[in-house]
């Protein structure tokens, strides 16, 4: 019951702030309204776990140094901390397929029904929904079975929340992964996005913020516009509001107050990743000198490695369009990762250094291990986390619970800082990803790999599920106008806001989907949007998928299936009807074949629940090539 009553506490506190975001001149009346009506909310009707574990929220800690003799032997060959922050992944999204973790394949939805966990694409489309009240909403007291339910996770049939990747799809992740350590129970802070758990990674609290800015404008934190606020939730339970411009105690005034350097490396204001620069949102660091000093641009760290200038503590997140924040692309920010290690790796500081690659927060994604009630804040759902360092353990995977305050309470420990809030004093400390008494290892160098054509993307940083934010770019892309000839001979007639063209595609023409797979060339359809990179081109109004559905009408005539399929809703701020189920029309013609009964197409029935894999094309509504029918129930 606790946990429900959070989640609807979540939904009207964001209809609210949904509200004041259309309509910035009654802010201060909103908010008024905000704390009246949520301060009389009672922390007894939360369950009796709930309940200690606000009790014991964390308080801010004394500056008094803390003992070395705490220290783990060893930790002392350490002297260049560096945190790779990127963005919405969970575990069992990137992780779950990796031997000896604990993973998952297959997934419980709200229905009851377990579904295998989807190939995911390089770029999902669109952003899933995961504010806190989608995070409480996925794990549903413990039982982690309701991500299908935000908006975003399933369109046409197709559930992306329910979605993973493997070692094709992120072959170096994985293969840091199988040389170094691989924490398998990292959880993110707070049952939230991106802006808190963010906060976490620098001070071991959010003061008490569980939401972003309330207005995506390219400027959180003491840049945010007037109007902007965020959602705050008291140790007692209680929720409110505040600026987005904070005055608490981070990490860096540990490091400030015992000389010791640090460097946050993000992109510049101007830039949308500018979002992610957390600092910006401690007022003495941003209105003080350290802000033009030590905050300083992402793109310069490579070079400032290559000069042997890497501060002690180093945070680096990237630019949007790298950070792998749905729609981004996986392979580029995976690819930009390797290139920052890559750069350390050819540098003498590798010898010193600890890298901790995660990311920020779940992002919607499916993640079957419930997250541990700390407090009234979280934790929240598993993100993946990479420990990268001559002494992190080899190909080993580390079972141990931590969370953002674990990467803190390591700073503290190697350099003797006192801890920031009982958080971090009490998380554990990530040494159990160490073995100091081995050698060192050797650089691993890697080489990034291929991507599927990455078209530009709008990140607003909105995390409500909002189809119109966090979007790809395609506004002047050409269109196909003409398709002659046959699929072994193909000529393609284009029209974009440069002119029409002309091009023929060949057997040696590599032909995908907007998600990065293979596609024929008898996928492509006149009026889908087409780009073209050397002898590669990619249709991004189709993609090769698997979508459930339920038979409506079987034509035998047309071979044609008409099948009912999901969409989530859109959030309720976008003021859009709910949208009913869809209909589909499935072409059967490729004789597919037919699982769980035997038979032909024509066996079907209307009521009968299927999984269809073939071509999606999202423009027409239909599937073509389909190549395989799984059917689950009548």
């Amino acid at each position: 019951m606790g946990d429900r009553k959070m989640y609807r506490r979540h939904m009207r506190v964001s209809r609210t702030a949904a509200a004041t975001a259309a309509a910035a001149a009654a802010t201060v009346l909103i908010v008024a309204i905000l704390l009246a009506a949520y301060s009389t909310i009672s922390p007894a009707l939360r369950t009796a776990r709930t309940a200690r574990a606000i009790s014991s929220a964390p308080r801010a800690m004394s500056s008094t140094p803390w003992a070395m003799s705490s220290a783990p032997a060893g930790i002392g060959k350490i002297d260049h901390i560096v945190f790779i922050i990127k963005e919405n992944r969970s575990f069992d999204h990137y992780f779950g397929r990796f031997p000896g973790a604990d993973g998952a394949t297959t997934g419980r939805t709200s229905t009851g029904e377990v579904v295998s966990l989807n190939r995911a694409p390089d770029q999902v489309i669109p952003d899933v929904a995961h504010a806190a009240q989608d995070a409480y909403r996925a794990y549903d007291g413990g039982r982690m079975d309701r991500f299908d339910l935000n908006p975003g996770a399933v369109n046409l049939g197709v559930n992306s929340a329910y979605s993973q990747m493997g070692p094709g799809d992120i072959p170096n992740y994985w293969a840091y992964a199988r040389r170094f350590t691989l924490d398998d129970h990292f959880f993110s802070t707070v049952m939230g996005p991106t802006f808190p758990n963010h906060l976490m990674t620098i001070a071991a609290q959010s003061g008490n913020v569980d939401s972003n800015p309330t207005i995506p404008s390219g400027r959180w934190g003491c840049d945010s516009p007037p109007a902007s606020y965020v959602i705050t939730v008291s140790p007692a339970g209680r929720a409110g509001s505040a600026s987005p411009c904070l005055d608490i105690t981070t990490i860096a005034d540990r490091l400030n107050a015992r000389h010791i350097g640090w460097r946050y490396y993000a992109p510049s204001i101007g830039h949308a990743g500018y979002i992610f620069s957390t600092f910006d949102a401690i007022r003495h660091i941003r209105r003080g000198p350290q802000w033009e000093t030590h905050v300083v641009p992402w793109t310069g760290f490579q070079a400032d490695v290559a000069r042997g200038d890497l501060a002690p503590v180093t945070w680096l997140v990237t630019d949007t369009a790298e950070s792998e924040h749905p729609p981004a692309s996986a392979c580029l920010g995976e690819n930009t990762t390797v290139a920052d290690l890559d750069a350390l790796m050819r540098s003498p500081l590798w010898k010193s250094t600890a890298v901790f690659v995660t990311w920020d927060d779940f992002g919607g994604f499916y993640d079957h291990v419930a997250p541990p009630r700390r407090d009234q804040l979280g934790l929240g759902p598993r993100v993946p986390t990479l420990v990268i360092s001559p002494y992190a353990r080899r190909g080993y995977v580390d079972h141990a619970t931590y969370d953002f305050s674990s990467l803190l309470r390591f700073v503290e420990r190697r350099f003797g800082l006192a801890p920031l809030t009982t958080r971090d004093a009490h998380a554990a400390d990530l040494s159990g990803s160490f073995d100091f008494t081995a050698p060192a290892a050797a650089p691993y160098p890697l080489q990034p790999h291929a991507c599927p054509i990455v078209p530009g993307v709008h990140i607003s940083g909105n995390e409500t599920g909002d189809p119109l934010q966090n979007v790809v770019d395609l506004a002047g892309a050409p269109r196909i106008t003409g398709l002659f000839g046959d699929p072994s001979d193909l000529t393609i007639a284009t029209r974009s806001a440069r002119g029409p063209r002309a091009f023929n595609i060949t057997p040696s023409t590599n032909v995908l989907g907007r998600g990065g797979r293979s596609l024929t060339p008898a996928a492509l359809r006149v009026g889908d949007i087409l780009l073209r990179h050397g002898n590669t081109v990619q249709d991004e109004s189709a993609d090769a998928a698997t979508l459930m559905g339920i038979v409506v009408r079987v034509d035998t005539a047309r071979q044609i299936l008409t099948v009912q399929v999901r969409t989530t809703p859109p959030p309720f701020h976008t003021r859009r009807p709910v949208p009913p189920d869809s209909l589909v029309a499935l072409d059967v013609s490729s004789r597919p074949r037919i699982v769980d009964r035997a038979g032909q197409v024509t066996d079907l029935r209307a009521g009968d629940r299927l999984a269809v894999t073939g071509v999606v094309n999202w423009r027409t509504r239909t599937v073509s090539l389909v190549r395989e029918i799984v059917v689950s129930s009548r």
